[in-house]
């Protein structure tokens, strides 16, 4: 315990984006939710969320990417995108920072965040690899 605050070391995969973290470009607190301490079964699910085999997590169709650094948790606040797939592109937009209790999005720097675009089979391919990294031993 640091501060009156918990400090656990997580170890996670960023999202990098033309070459830029999106978790330091995020300024909050957070670890994406590809992190290594979390159940094999969430972080499962959170890459299903992405390629949209599963329900979003936020209303609005809102899918968590940055979460709770200590639970994982979106309760706590996490950052959050609109995920558009096409036939042949996904789309990453609208992002900003918002938690299960309250309706308002917030974080005005994260307005200017995005759109990323990305090719859908390199798209999920990453994602998957991500997903099988992150079970790997460290």
């Amino acid at each position: 315990m640091t501060d009156g605050f918990y400090k656990s070391e997580r170890n996670f995969l960023d999202f990098i984006v033309d070459g830029q973290s999106l978790g330091e470009k995020a300024r909050y607190d957070l670890v994406s939710v590809l992190c290594g301490e979390w159940a094999p079964e969430e972080r499962e699910r959170s890459v299903r969320r992405l390629l949209k085999e599963e329900p979003a997590n936020f209303s609005d169709d809102r899918r968590s990417l940055l979460v709770c650094a200590e639970c994982g948790g979106i309760d706590c606040g996490a950052v959050s995108v609109v995920v558009q797939l096409s036939d042949t592109t996904a789309l990453w937009r609208d992002f900003g920072y918002q938690n299960d209790y309250e309706p308002d999005i917030r974080g005005e720097h994260l307005r200017n965040l995005g759109p990323f675009e990305f090719d859908l089979s390199e798209y999920r391919t990453k994602l998957i690899q991500a997903l099988e990294m992150i079970k790997a031993p460290l």
